[in-house]
C-alpha cells in the first residue's frame, strides 16, 4: 500500500483489498455499496487522487461486482472502462462509452471480472461556467442531460496513459514542493474532461454528415427507377453499407425508417404529378402505377394517412 498526502487537502494512494465494501468505502466522497457476485476471494487494485475539488481514480476488480450509489455532490464526474467494460444504467456499453454523473446523481454498475475503470470528477460549477464557454450554453446543456456519450478509442487510451503517467510521473512522497499542485491538476483533468465532450460532439458532426449522404444517395436511387421500388437490402447492396448503419442513418437524419421514408418520397411524387396534371392527362392509377404503387388499395390508404385525403380528392388542372 502507497498513501500519502499534503496537509487536509491532497490525498494519493495506490491500494489492494480482499473485500468488495472496503474497496468501496475507500473511495472519496461516493456513498456506494459493493456487491460481490462471482465465487472466490477477490483481490482488487485502487488508485486514487483527490484534492478539494477533484477526484480521479482507477479500480481493477477480478471478480463479477454490482456497484450501485450516488456520485459525490457539487462534482461532474466521468468514467470509463480501460479494461472489459460494464453495463451502467441497464444497457450494455461499449469500449469506447463515457458516462456521465452529476451532483450525486444515483448510478447502477453491473462490473464484469476483470473489469478496470477510470472515473474523474471535477468541482461542477467551475467546469460548467468553462464548459460554457467553451461549448455553448444550449450544447453543453444538451450534453448535461445525458447518460453518457460515445469519443474515439484512441483518445480514452490516451487520456488513461496520460492521467497515470501525469501522478506517477510527478507525485512523489517528500517531493509535493516542486509536483504538480492542486490548481495544476484541477485543470489538467477539466482539460480532459472538455476534450472528451467536443470529441463526442466532433463524432456526431462526422456521423451527421455521412448519415446525410446516405439519406440522399438512398433518395436519389429511389427516384432514378420509381416505377421498380427499392427494398432495404436493395439500398444496402447499392450503397454499401449495412441495414444497421442505414437504419441508424435515417433516424439520425429524418426520425423514420428507410421503408416510410421512401414510401412517403414517391408518394410526394405522385401527388405532384397529379397537381401538375388533369384528370384525362393522368389518372390516379396512372401516376400511381409511375412510382411503382402496384395496389390501388394499399396507395390510397397510405396517401390518406400522409395527406389527410384519398388521391381522388387531390386538385387537379382543369
Amino acid at each position: 500500500m502507497t498513501r500519502f498526502s499534503w496537509g487536509a487537502g491532497m490525498r494519493y494512494e495506490v491500494r489492494s483489498f480482499h473485500d468488495p465494501q472496503q474497496h468501496a468505502a475507500a473511495i472519496q466522497g461516493w456513498q456506494q455499496v459493493y456487491d460481490q457476485l462471482g465465487a472466490g476471494r477477490l483481490s482488487s487494485e485502487l488508485f486514487q487522487v483527490s484534492g478539494e475539488r477533484f477526484q480521479v481514480f482507477h479500480e481493477v476488480l477480478d471478480k463479477r461486482v454490482v456497484q450501485h450509489g450516488h456520485a459525490p455532490r457539487q462534482r461532474f464526474c466521468m468514467a470509463f472502462a480501460t479494461g472489459r467494460p460494464p453495463i451502467i444504467q441497464g444497457c450494455k456499453v461499449s469500449s469506447n462509452s463515457v458516462l456521465l454523473l452529476r451532483d450525486g446523481e444515483e448510478f447502477l454498475l453491473h462490473a464484469p471480472e476483470g473489469m478496470a475503470f477510470m472515473s474523474l470528477s471535477v468541482d461542477l460549477e467551475r467546469f460548467t461556467r468553462l464548459a460554457e464557454i467553451e461549448l455553448g450554453s444550449t450544447q453543453f446543456s444538451q450534453l448535461l442531460s445525458m447518460p453518457g456519450i460515445n469519443v474515439p478509442m484512441r483518445l480514452l487510451k490516451e487520456i488513461k496513459a496520460q492521467v497515470c503517467q501525469h501522478f506517477d510521473g510527478f507525485i512523489r512522497p517528500g517531493e509535493h514542493e516542486t509536483s504538480v499542485i492542486e490548481k495544476d491538476i484541477e485543470d489538467a483533468l477539466m482539460a480532459v474532461q472538455l476534450d472528451l465532450l467536443q470529441a463526442h460532439i466532433e463524432t456526431k458532426r462526422s456521423e451527421l454528415a455521412v448519415s446525410s449522404y446516405i439519406v440522399k444517395r438512398s433518395q436519389e436511387l429511389a427516384l432514378a427507377d420509381p416505377d421498380s421500388p427499392l427494398s432495404v437490402l436493395d439500398l444496402c447492396e447499392r450503397l454499401r453499407v449495412s441495414r444497421r448503419t442505414l437504419q441508424n442513418s435515417f433516424q439520425r437524419v429524418v426520425g423514420i425508417r428507410p421503408v416510410e421514408f421512401l414510401r412517403s418520397i414517391r408518394l410526394n411524387a405522385v401527388r405532384r404529378r397529379l397537381a401538375s396534371t388533369s384528370a384525362c392527362e393522368c389518372t390516379v392509377g396512372d401516376a400511381a402505377y409511375e412510382m411503382g404503387f402496384r395496389h390501388l388499395s394499399h396507395f390510397s390508404a397510405s396517401y390518406h394517412k400522409l395527406f389527410g385525403e384519398y388521391p381522388s380528392e387531390t386538385r387537379r388542372l382543369e
